[in-house]
């Protein structure tokens, strides 16, 4: 296991063996779908007979004037009493590849679980891997017993970023020790960006069954891209989901602060509507 990232054999263990998780699909679909679509959907992502669904919607902010943020601690208690959550049973998110699943899983550190964690390569990885390595099976034998993270995962408001922003474009020494990390892809960063941010798109964390790079090439990535993983690193996406990948590396690398900037570019831009173009 690295970070909060349990690959597939890994879990294949965890069931087999009848462990105490919790293993939850993470779904994002507007209520008013057809519900007998969204079922048959999960029904054809399903690891355990007993997993439960968290459609992110449930935990994201009414979207006023930006959708899909952090949503308010009011809410998220209540949706974890609602559905049986619990701070000592370990959860196992997973979707498709690994993208809804680790929004799910930033929404719940940033609520104080820390035992939460990533399926590696998400239900694909699973439906076509069934070896068990035993280095992981021995593992999980202290999975309960692990540490808990010790890193602290923050949400930056746009205030924060605006400062920061302001730094790095008049090349103040003060900016130096920050990085704007934009996790999009080139075509949407190119048509409109935070002033001051690089570009480094989430894909070129993954590999291509979509399981996260090695720690030695995600050093590499990071390298080749001058980026220096020592400085205070702000993600920022679209609307905040797609840089949570970007933060399980980051986990993986030992950051000791996973910082976010919610709501993203859709947030500056709804503040600053001239975009910064490339």
């Amino acid at each position: 296991m690295r970070g909060s990232l349990i690959s597939a054999p890994y879990l294949h263990y965890l069931v087999k063996n009848k462990s105490r998780i919790k293993i939850v699909n993470v779904i994002m679909t507007d209520h008013h779908h057809n519900q007998e679509e969204n079922n048959k959907f999960t029904h054809a992502h399903r690891i355990t007979l007993d997993q439960s669904t968290l459609n992110l919607i449930d935990i994201t902010a009414t979207p006023v004037p930006v959708p899909r943020k952090l949503p308010t601690k009011n809410t998220f208690e209540k949706y974890i009493q609602d559905n049986q959550y619990d701070h000592l049973t370990p959860i196992v998110f997973f979707d498709e590849h690994i993208h809804f699943a680790a929004r799910a899983w930033f929404t719940f550190r940033y609520f104080g679980f820390k035992r939460v964690y990533v399926l590696d390569g998400g239900f694909n990885k699973w439906h076509h891997q069934h070896d068990i390595d035993k280095h992981e099976s021995k593992v999980f034998e202290d999975l309960n017993k692990q540490d808990q993270p010790k890193d602290q995962v923050t949400s930056l408001t746009t205030n924060d970023v605006s400062v920061i922003s302001y730094l790095k474009q008049h090349k103040d020494p003060k900016g130096d020790d920050w990085l704007l990390l934009d996790a999009r892809d080139q075509p949407r960063y190119k048509k409109g960006s935070i002033p001051g941010s690089y570009n480094l798109p989430y894909s070129e964390y993954l590999n291509d069954d979509h399981t996260m790079k090695s720690t030695e090439n995600l050093q590499k990535l990071y390298k080749s891209h001058q980026i220096d993983i020592t400085k205070k690193i702000v993600n920022t996406c679209q609307t905040g989901k797609l840089s949570c990948i970007a933060l399980l590396a980051q986990e993986i690398l030992k950051k000791k602060e996973l910082l976010l900037f919610d709501g993203s570019y859709e947030e500056w831009n709804h503040e600053h509507p001239h975009p910064v173009k490339h």
